[in-house]
Protein backbone atom coordinates (compact mmCIF):
# COMPACT_ATOMS: atom_id res chain seq x y z
CA UNK A 1 0.00 0.00 0.00
CA UNK A 2 1.23 3.19 -1.08
CA UNK A 3 0.00 5.22 2.41
CA UNK A 4 1.43 2.66 4.58
CA UNK A 5 4.65 1.66 2.89
CA UNK A 6 5.83 3.12 -0.38
CA UNK A 7 5.33 6.78 0.64
CA UNK A 8 7.84 6.13 3.55
CA UNK A 9 10.69 4.41 1.00
CA UNK A 10 10.19 7.79 -0.80
CA UNK A 11 10.12 10.09 1.77
CA UNK A 12 13.41 8.52 3.10
CA UNK A 13 14.86 8.13 -0.48
CA UNK A 14 13.62 10.19 -3.08
CA UNK A 15 11.42 13.64 -2.19
CA UNK A 16 15.04 15.79 -1.40
CA UNK A 17 14.93 15.44 -5.68
CA UNK A 18 11.00 14.74 -6.32
CA UNK A 19 9.00 17.11 -4.26
CA UNK A 20 7.46 20.34 -4.74
CA UNK A 21 10.09 23.14 -5.49
CA UNK A 22 12.23 20.87 -6.50
CA UNK A 23 14.04 20.82 -10.39
CA UNK A 24 12.63 17.93 -11.31
CA UNK A 25 8.60 17.78 -12.81
CA UNK A 26 8.18 14.37 -11.31
CA UNK A 27 7.02 14.42 -7.98
CA UNK A 28 6.21 12.07 -5.76
CA UNK A 29 5.06 13.30 -2.12
CA UNK A 30 1.29 12.20 -2.48
CA UNK A 31 -0.16 9.24 -4.21
CA UNK A 32 -1.75 11.25 -6.93
CA UNK A 33 1.40 12.43 -7.96
CA UNK A 34 3.14 9.05 -7.57
CA UNK A 35 0.40 6.77 -9.03
CA UNK A 36 0.54 7.83 -12.94
CA UNK A 37 4.70 6.95 -12.68
CA UNK A 38 4.05 3.31 -11.05
CA UNK A 39 5.47 1.54 -14.24
CA UNK A 40 8.41 3.83 -14.73
CA UNK A 41 9.12 4.14 -11.02
CA UNK A 42 9.93 0.09 -10.84
CA UNK A 43 11.48 0.15 -14.07
CA UNK A 44 13.85 3.14 -12.46
CA UNK A 45 14.57 0.98 -9.41
CA UNK A 46 15.23 -2.37 -11.09
CA UNK A 47 17.68 -1.30 -13.48
CA UNK A 48 19.61 0.61 -10.47
CA UNK A 49 18.84 3.92 -12.44
CA UNK A 50 16.80 5.63 -9.94
CA UNK A 51 18.12 7.01 -6.49
CA UNK A 52 21.48 7.76 -9.49
CA UNK A 53 24.14 6.07 -7.40
CA UNK A 54 26.97 6.23 -9.33
CA UNK A 55 29.90 3.92 -7.21
CA UNK A 56 29.97 0.59 -7.28
CA UNK A 57 29.64 -1.20 -4.25
CA UNK A 58 32.63 -2.64 -2.18
CA UNK A 59 35.05 -0.35 -4.43
CA UNK A 60 35.62 2.79 -1.56
CA UNK A 61 33.54 3.03 1.32
CA UNK A 62 31.32 6.11 2.00
CA UNK A 63 29.11 7.57 4.38
CA UNK A 64 26.22 7.75 2.44
CA UNK A 65 24.50 5.27 0.45
CA UNK A 66 21.63 6.27 -1.76
CA UNK A 67 21.32 3.03 -2.90
CA UNK A 68 17.43 1.10 -1.87
CA UNK A 69 17.83 -1.51 0.03
CA UNK A 70 16.84 -4.57 -1.59
CA UNK A 71 13.45 -4.32 1.18
CA UNK A 72 12.58 -1.43 -0.71
CA UNK A 73 12.85 -2.25 -3.91
CA UNK A 74 10.83 -5.65 -3.22
CA UNK A 75 8.60 -3.20 -1.69
CA UNK A 76 7.97 -1.16 -4.57
CA UNK A 77 8.32 -3.82 -7.09
CA UNK A 78 5.02 -5.35 -5.46
CA UNK A 79 3.03 -2.60 -5.11
CA UNK A 80 3.22 -1.53 -8.96
CA UNK A 81 2.47 -5.27 -9.74
CA UNK A 82 -0.37 -5.25 -7.27
CA UNK A 83 -1.99 -2.35 -8.91
CA UNK A 84 -0.47 0.22 -6.91
CA UNK A 85 -3.23 0.62 -4.37
CA UNK A 86 -3.55 3.79 -2.41
CA UNK A 87 -4.25 2.30 1.18
CA UNK A 88 -6.14 4.02 4.03
CA UNK A 89 -5.13 7.48 4.81
CA UNK A 90 -5.01 6.94 8.39
CA UNK A 91 -1.28 4.71 7.88
CA UNK A 92 -0.34 8.15 6.43
CA UNK A 93 3.35 9.04 8.31
CA UNK A 94 3.34 12.13 9.87
CA UNK A 95 4.83 15.20 7.45
CA UNK A 96 8.49 15.49 7.31
CA UNK A 97 10.27 18.47 8.60
CA UNK A 98 10.15 21.50 6.18
CA UNK A 99 12.67 21.88 3.28
CA UNK A 100 13.61 25.53 4.74
CA UNK A 101 14.86 24.40 8.38
CA UNK A 102 18.81 23.56 7.60
CA UNK A 103 19.95 19.90 7.79
CA UNK A 104 22.54 20.27 10.91
CA UNK A 105 20.38 23.38 12.94
CA UNK A 106 20.67 26.60 12.53
CA UNK A 107 24.44 27.79 10.38
CA UNK A 108 27.04 30.03 12.20
CA UNK A 109 26.95 32.07 9.36
CA UNK A 110 24.59 33.04 6.82
CA UNK A 111 25.67 34.25 3.41
CA UNK A 112 23.25 35.56 0.86
CA UNK A 113 23.36 37.43 -2.92
CA UNK A 114 22.55 41.16 -2.58
CA UNK A 115 19.97 41.01 -3.77
CA UNK A 116 17.45 38.44 -6.26
CA UNK A 117 18.93 37.41 -9.40
CA UNK A 118 16.03 37.37 -12.51
CA UNK A 119 16.59 33.49 -15.01
CA UNK A 120 14.75 34.25 -18.08
CA UNK A 121 12.37 31.50 -19.16
CA UNK A 122 14.17 30.05 -21.95
CA UNK A 123 17.47 29.67 -23.61
CA UNK A 124 20.87 27.92 -22.62
CA UNK A 125 21.72 27.66 -18.99
CA UNK A 126 23.16 30.16 -17.00
CA UNK A 127 25.81 30.42 -14.89
CA UNK A 128 26.26 32.99 -12.87
CA UNK A 129 28.87 33.94 -9.88
CA UNK A 130 28.09 35.80 -6.64
CA UNK A 131 30.77 37.19 -4.43
CA UNK A 132 29.55 37.29 -0.75
CA UNK A 133 31.62 39.29 1.98
CA UNK A 134 31.54 36.92 5.54
CA UNK A 135 31.96 40.25 7.41
CA UNK A 136 34.58 38.39 9.43
CA UNK A 137 36.97 39.81 11.90
CA UNK A 138 39.10 36.90 12.66
CA UNK A 139 39.93 33.26 11.22
CA UNK A 140 37.21 30.67 11.33
CA UNK A 141 37.24 26.96 10.95
CA UNK A 142 34.75 25.67 8.80
CA UNK A 143 33.43 22.33 9.39
CA UNK A 144 30.02 21.90 7.02
CA UNK A 145 28.39 23.82 4.93
CA UNK A 146 24.91 23.68 3.64
CA UNK A 147 23.23 25.40 0.88
CA UNK A 148 19.55 26.41 0.25
CA UNK A 149 18.38 26.84 -3.18
CA UNK A 150 16.28 29.70 -3.49
CA UNK A 151 13.78 28.63 -6.50
CA UNK A 152 14.71 24.77 -6.23
CA UNK A 153 12.88 24.50 -9.94
CA UNK A 154 15.86 26.43 -11.45
CA UNK A 155 18.80 26.03 -9.34
CA UNK A 156 20.65 22.75 -10.86
CA UNK A 157 23.60 22.74 -8.85
CA UNK A 158 25.64 24.82 -6.87
CA UNK A 159 29.60 25.38 -6.15
CA UNK A 160 31.13 27.31 -3.12
CA UNK A 161 35.38 28.60 -2.99
CA UNK A 162 36.95 30.93 -1.01
CA UNK A 163 38.19 34.26 -2.56
CA UNK A 164 41.91 34.61 -2.67
CA UNK A 165 41.99 36.70 -5.97
CA UNK A 166 42.34 40.11 -6.49
CA UNK A 167 40.30 39.62 -9.76
CA UNK A 168 37.30 38.70 -7.61
CA UNK A 169 37.43 41.68 -5.27
CA UNK A 170 37.81 42.96 -8.67
CA UNK A 171 34.50 41.92 -10.01
CA UNK A 172 32.60 42.57 -7.26
CA UNK A 173 34.08 46.48 -6.72
CA UNK A 174 32.52 46.94 -10.51
CA UNK A 175 29.05 45.52 -9.21
CA UNK A 176 29.17 42.47 -11.04
CA UNK A 177 29.25 40.44 -8.18
CA UNK A 178 26.21 38.26 -9.99
CA UNK A 179 27.89 38.19 -13.09
CA UNK A 180 27.72 35.39 -15.68
CA UNK A 181 30.85 33.20 -15.16
CA UNK A 182 30.56 30.66 -17.62
CA UNK A 183 30.70 26.71 -17.69
CA UNK A 184 32.98 25.05 -14.69
CA UNK A 185 36.22 25.93 -14.55
CA UNK A 186 35.61 29.22 -16.72
CA UNK A 187 35.33 31.11 -13.34
CA UNK A 188 38.09 32.66 -11.67
CA UNK A 189 40.42 30.40 -9.43
CA UNK A 190 39.91 30.01 -5.80
CA UNK A 191 39.78 27.80 -3.09
CA UNK A 192 37.15 25.12 -2.75
CA UNK A 193 34.51 24.92 0.09
CA UNK A 194 32.10 22.38 -1.25
CA UNK A 195 29.55 22.18 -3.57
CA UNK A 196 25.50 20.51 -3.78
CA UNK A 197 23.31 19.22 -6.12
CA UNK A 198 19.83 17.91 -4.99
CA UNK A 199 19.32 15.31 -2.83
CA UNK A 200 22.99 15.27 -2.00
CA UNK A 201 23.56 15.16 2.45
CA UNK A 202 24.83 17.39 4.26
CA UNK A 203 28.16 16.15 5.65
CA UNK A 204 30.11 16.89 8.79
CA UNK A 205 34.31 16.82 8.11
CA UNK A 206 35.67 14.32 10.90
CA UNK A 207 36.86 15.22 14.09
CA UNK A 208 39.69 17.42 13.65
CA UNK A 209 38.92 18.44 10.09
CA UNK A 210 38.46 21.53 9.01
CA UNK A 211 38.19 24.11 6.58
CA UNK A 212 39.89 27.71 7.27
CA UNK A 213 38.00 30.52 6.28
CA UNK A 214 40.20 33.50 6.76
CA UNK A 215 39.47 36.85 7.99
CA UNK A 216 38.26 39.13 5.72
CA UNK A 217 37.43 36.85 2.78
CA UNK A 218 34.75 36.48 0.79
CA UNK A 219 33.57 33.63 -0.81
CA UNK A 220 32.07 33.02 -4.12
CA UNK A 221 28.80 30.85 -4.88
CA UNK A 222 29.00 29.68 -8.46
CA UNK A 223 25.15 28.87 -9.05
CA UNK A 224 24.06 26.26 -12.56
CA UNK A 225 20.42 27.43 -13.60
CA UNK A 226 18.75 25.55 -15.73
CA UNK A 227 15.51 27.19 -17.50
CA UNK A 228 11.99 25.92 -17.06
CA UNK A 229 10.22 27.87 -19.42
CA UNK A 230 9.08 30.23 -16.63
CA UNK A 231 10.94 33.79 -16.14
CA UNK A 232 11.96 33.29 -12.05
CA UNK A 233 13.56 35.04 -9.15
CA UNK A 234 16.35 33.14 -7.01
CA UNK A 235 18.21 34.58 -4.39
CA UNK A 236 19.93 31.53 -2.49
CA UNK A 237 21.70 30.74 0.71
CA UNK A 238 24.71 29.62 2.03
CA UNK A 239 24.61 28.13 5.65
CA UNK A 240 28.42 27.54 7.06
CA UNK A 241 29.04 25.72 10.30
CA UNK A 242 32.03 26.47 12.76
CA UNK A 243 34.30 23.99 14.24
CA UNK A 244 34.44 24.32 18.09
CA UNK A 245 38.31 24.48 18.85
CA UNK A 246 41.37 23.61 16.60
CA UNK A 247 41.72 21.35 14.06
CA UNK A 248 44.77 19.56 13.51
CA UNK A 249 44.63 19.43 10.10
CA UNK A 250 42.70 21.34 7.43
CA UNK A 251 41.22 20.43 4.26
CA UNK A 252 42.07 20.98 1.06
CA UNK A 253 41.23 19.96 -2.42
CA UNK A 254 42.98 19.61 -5.86
CA UNK A 255 41.62 18.88 -9.26
CA UNK A 256 43.26 15.42 -10.76
CA UNK A 257 43.24 17.10 -14.99
CA UNK A 258 43.29 14.88 -17.74
CA UNK A 259 45.99 16.01 -20.32
CA UNK A 260 44.82 17.63 -23.61
CA UNK A 261 43.13 14.38 -25.77
CA UNK A 262 41.44 14.35 -28.95
CA UNK A 263 38.66 12.26 -28.87
CA UNK A 264 37.43 11.32 -31.72
CA UNK A 265 33.65 10.68 -32.98
CA UNK A 266 32.13 7.46 -32.83
CA UNK A 267 34.70 6.50 -30.02
CA UNK A 268 32.01 4.60 -27.45
CA UNK A 269 34.59 4.18 -24.65
CA UNK A 270 37.86 6.21 -24.78
CA UNK A 271 40.42 6.44 -22.51
CA UNK A 272 42.13 8.65 -20.44
CA UNK A 273 43.97 8.66 -17.56
CA UNK A 274 46.00 11.15 -15.53
CA UNK A 275 47.35 10.93 -12.12
CA UNK A 276 48.49 12.90 -8.75
CA UNK A 277 50.74 12.50 -6.41
CA UNK A 278 50.70 13.23 -2.76
CA UNK A 279 53.72 15.89 -2.04
CA UNK A 280 52.91 14.78 1.63
CA UNK A 281 51.33 12.65 3.67
CA UNK A 282 47.78 13.18 4.41
CA UNK A 283 44.06 11.14 4.78
CA UNK A 284 41.36 11.39 1.74
CA UNK A 285 38.32 13.04 3.17
CA UNK A 286 35.92 12.80 0.10
CA UNK A 287 36.75 12.59 -3.83
CA UNK A 288 34.13 14.10 -6.67
CA UNK A 289 34.28 12.29 -10.27
CA UNK A 290 33.89 15.31 -12.90
CA UNK A 291 32.88 13.94 -16.64
CA UNK A 292 30.20 15.96 -17.75
CA UNK A 293 28.31 15.05 -20.94
CA UNK A 294 31.12 12.32 -22.40
CA UNK A 295 31.58 10.89 -18.86
CA UNK A 296 31.08 7.15 -19.39
CA UNK A 297 32.83 5.65 -15.94
CA UNK A 298 35.85 6.57 -13.82
CA UNK A 299 38.23 4.74 -11.28
CA UNK A 300 40.25 5.97 -8.90
CA UNK A 301 43.09 4.31 -7.46
CA UNK A 302 45.92 5.28 -4.69
CA UNK A 303 49.11 3.23 -5.01
CA UNK A 304 51.08 3.70 -1.96
CA UNK A 305 54.76 3.28 -1.55
CA UNK A 306 54.68 0.31 -0.12
CA UNK A 307 53.39 -1.23 -3.07
CA UNK A 308 50.09 -1.32 -2.02
CA UNK A 309 47.28 -0.32 -3.59
CA UNK A 310 43.36 0.82 -2.69
CA UNK A 311 40.31 1.47 -4.77
CA UNK A 312 39.21 4.58 -3.87
CA UNK A 313 36.02 4.85 -6.14
CA UNK A 314 34.43 3.54 -9.38
CA UNK A 315 31.87 5.48 -10.61
CA UNK A 316 29.87 3.38 -13.09
CA UNK A 317 27.41 4.60 -15.24
CA UNK A 318 28.11 8.14 -14.87
CA UNK A 319 25.40 10.67 -14.82
CA UNK A 320 26.79 14.12 -15.62
CA UNK A 321 23.33 15.91 -14.29
CA UNK A 322 24.45 14.47 -10.59
CA UNK A 323 27.85 15.14 -9.40
CA UNK A 324 27.86 14.87 -5.78
CA UNK A 325 31.05 14.40 -3.53
CA UNK A 326 31.49 11.09 -2.30
CA UNK A 327 32.94 11.28 1.91
CA UNK A 328 34.33 8.37 2.54
CA UNK A 329 33.47 6.37 5.90
CA UNK A 330 37.12 6.71 7.59
CA UNK A 331 39.70 8.95 5.83
CA UNK A 332 41.95 7.19 3.99
CA UNK A 333 45.26 7.44 4.84
CA UNK A 334 47.94 8.37 2.15
CA UNK A 335 51.38 8.44 3.07
CA UNK A 336 54.07 10.82 1.11
CA UNK A 337 54.16 9.51 -2.33
CA UNK A 338 51.11 8.03 -3.05
CA UNK A 339 50.23 8.06 -6.82
CA UNK A 340 46.45 8.66 -7.39
CA UNK A 341 45.92 7.10 -11.27
CA UNK A 342 42.73 8.14 -12.75
CA UNK A 343 41.19 6.28 -15.42
CA UNK A 344 38.28 7.61 -17.31
CA UNK A 345 35.80 6.07 -20.05
CA UNK A 346 33.94 8.83 -22.14
CA UNK A 347 31.44 7.99 -24.98
CA UNK A 348 31.44 10.25 -28.13
CA UNK A 349 29.18 8.13 -30.13
CA UNK A 350 25.77 8.27 -31.36
CA UNK A 351 24.96 5.85 -27.96
CA UNK A 352 25.41 8.97 -25.77
CA UNK A 353 21.82 10.76 -25.01
CA UNK A 354 24.23 13.74 -23.76
CA UNK A 355 26.08 14.08 -26.82
CA UNK A 356 25.82 17.65 -27.66
CA UNK A 357 26.43 17.08 -31.32
CA UNK A 358 24.74 15.04 -33.83
CA UNK A 359 26.33 13.21 -35.86
CA UNK A 360 29.11 13.15 -33.00
CA UNK A 361 32.11 15.80 -33.62
CA UNK A 362 35.84 15.30 -33.06
CA UNK A 363 36.23 16.97 -29.39
CA UNK A 364 39.26 18.24 -27.46
CA UNK A 365 39.20 17.28 -23.70
CA UNK A 366 41.66 18.51 -21.16
CA UNK A 367 39.14 18.95 -18.08
CA UNK A 368 39.12 17.73 -14.39
CA UNK A 369 38.35 14.28 -14.19
CA UNK A 370 37.64 14.57 -10.52
CA UNK A 371 38.35 16.58 -7.28
CA UNK A 372 40.83 15.47 -4.74
CA UNK A 373 39.55 16.52 -0.71
CA UNK A 374 42.27 15.64 1.33
CA UNK A 375 43.21 16.19 5.08
CA UNK A 376 46.63 17.59 6.55
CA UNK A 377 48.27 18.95 8.74
CA UNK A 378 47.30 22.91 9.65
CA UNK A 379 49.96 25.10 9.07
CA UNK A 380 51.02 27.49 12.20
CA UNK A 381 50.15 31.05 11.56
Amino acid sequence: MFNREIVRIFQRSCLACHSAGSITQVQLATYDQARPWAKAIKEEVLEKRMPPYQAVKGYGRFQHDYILPQRDVDLIVSWVEGGAPKGEDKDLPRELKGKSEWALGQPDLILQPKSEVKISADGEDEYRCFVLPTGLSEDRLVEAVDFHPGNGTVVHCASFAIDRTAQLRMLDAMDRGAGDCGPQGSEPAADRLGEWVPGQAVTRLPAGVARLLPAGSRVVLRIHYHKNGETVSDRSSLGLYFAKGQAAKQLRSVAITAPDTAVPPGAAAHRIQASYTVPESTEAIAIRPLLYPFGKSLEATAYRPDGTAEVLIWARNYRYDWQPAFYFKKPVALPKGTRVEVTAYLDNSDDNPNNPSSPPKPIRFAEALCEFYFASAAQPK
